[in-house]
């Protein structure tokens, strides 16, 4: 049967909405879970809206590749698999903003600042201004760079190399994730620890100047002295972070891209 007459029959045929499901599941996985298209403040009518509408843009398009026999018990499963695969490319970058805001957390905790919490509608959690600081210059960052579109583009090639229900769960998906952990991991450490030590190394000082000069009230004065002293290195850790930023976010989304070839 040649493409054109598959394509006829799905688009009339009592076929075209589960299937059309199918393959809106997939690119819906990724609006649940990755960041700015997950975000909270995008209303959910508008996430349901773009997935249908870009669900119906690639339908023409791996049309040729679907199944033209579909029951119940195979329709689940192939939701599962849809769900599975934008699930796993979303959650990876989010994890990613997950260490970022971490990061900016610990400043906040370390600097005195973690009395004032805020709610980040983008992760659903609670978090220091400093790590919401931290987690905006990231999406920037993000952004800047293109990587939402990367993102989109990565999920829309898996149909190309992972038609409509042929997934497979892989143990790969869990060496992918426990990278993607570890990379944040280090990520976070590679931005608190310039604070963190210049933080020790003020505590130092200004426990040497409490011993020659006991009059002072070290608490009141400490307790500015090292906030200023931490927003002045995150500020100066942050506008150096670009690199840092487009490189694990790079690399992210490449290893993602991957594990579905």
């Amino acid at each position: 049967m040649a493409n054109d007459d598959i394509l006829m029959l799905l688009t009339r045929g009592p076929l075209f909405l589960p299937l059309y499901a199918l393959v809106m599941f997939r690119i819906t996985g990724l609006m649940i879970a990755a960041p700015l298209y997950g975000s909270t403040t995008v209303p959910a009518r508008v996430r349901v809206g773009l997935s249908a509408v870009i669900a119906l843009a690639m339908f023409p398009v791996v049309a040729p590749s679907l199944p033209t026999d579909l029951n119940w018990a195979t329709g689940l499963v192939g939701v599962f698999g849809e769900l599975v695969i934008g699930l796993v490319l979303g959650l990876t970058t989010t994890i990613v903003f997950t260490g970022i805001q971490l990061a900016g957390m610990v400043i906040g905790q370390q600097a005195g600042l973690g009395l004032g919490q805020v709610f980040n509608p983008a992760l659903d959690s609670n978090t220091t201004i400093i790590g919401q600081l931290f987690f905006l210059v990231a999406l920037t960052s993000f952004v800047l760079m293109g990587g939402h579109r990367e993102l989109m583009r990565a999920l829309l090639d898996t149909f190309s190399t992972i038609p409509v229900m042929s997934y497979r769960t892989e143990p790969k998906i869990l060496d992918l994730l426990t990278d993607v952990l570890t990379s944040s991991m280090v990520t976070a450490l590679r931005l608190v620890a310039p604070v963190l030590m210049s933080l020790f190394i003020t505590t130092l000082v200004l426990g040497f100047v409490s011993r020659t000069m006991p009059q002072m009230n070290i608490l009141s004065v400490g307790f500015v002295v090292r906030t200023l002293v931490a927003l002045a290195v995150a500020g100066l850790a942050l506008s150096a972070a670009d690199g840092l930023f487009d490189s694990v976010f790079t690399r992210t989304i490449t290893d993602s891209r991957l594990i579905f070839n």
